[in-house]
């Protein structure tokens, strides 16, 4: 019975703070949403920063679950390392949780947002990383510093999926992997002679 209502806290809190944002949801919105009385939100959590860690923590959650997906299929290691950045990053492009915190963060600049994005994105470079430092254990890759190389994609990525699409028709999964394939990843593949 805890579980389930635990749970129906927590979806209620995914759709307030989707719907509010970080600084305008209130335990009222949540408790309202979940159909419960504030009091038994606060049996469960302990106040509003813990429920939505624990709805951040979710989707750190998700996003591993894309990263194992993809790193445990039997590919290329370019082909992993983008098709696992590319999926975590359109589920953060689409997620309206994470929508309404980048909205929050460049209007309003609330901490508690700022930090959620920050750990986002910290979590999505630490995977990449250790995607493309299973390639170099592999032998499949070639690269000297993986952090510098998970940041150096990631923001190329970044800029693709933002500042190309403001001007420009997105690129598909596929054509994205060929940009990178032909003028970043095959600087760090190995070649077999």
């Amino acid at each position: 019975m805890i579980t389930n209502k635990r749970v129906t806290i927590l979806n209620a809190a995914k759709n307030a703070f989707s719907l509010f944002g970080y600084k305008g949801t209130t335990v009222a919105h949540v408790a309202k949403l979940a159909h419960v009385g504030k009091g038994t939100i606060y049996t469960e959590f302990k106040n509003k920063e813990q429920l939505f860690e624990a709805v951040m923590d979710e989707i750190l959650n998700d996003l591993d679950t894309i990263f194992q997906r993809v790193l445990h299929q039997n590919e290329r290691s370019l082909l992993k390392v983008h098709r696992a950045l590319y999926e975590t990053l359109q589920y953060r492009k689409e997620h309206q949780l994470l929508i309404h915190l980048t909205e929050e963060v460049n209007i309003h600049g609330t901490q508690e947002a700022v930090s959620a994005i920050q750990k986002v994105e910290q979590f999505i470079l630490d995977s990449l990383e250790r995607a493309i430092a299973q390639g170099v254990e592999q032998g499949r890759l070639h690269v000297v510093n993986t952090e510098i190389t998970a940041f150096t994609i990631y923001k190329l990525y970044i800029a693709f999926i933002v500042d190309w699409e403001e001007k420009k028709p997105p690129l598909s999964k596929e054509e994205m992997f060929q940009v990178f394939e032909n003028h970043i990843f095959y600087g760090i593949a190995v070649r077999s002679s």
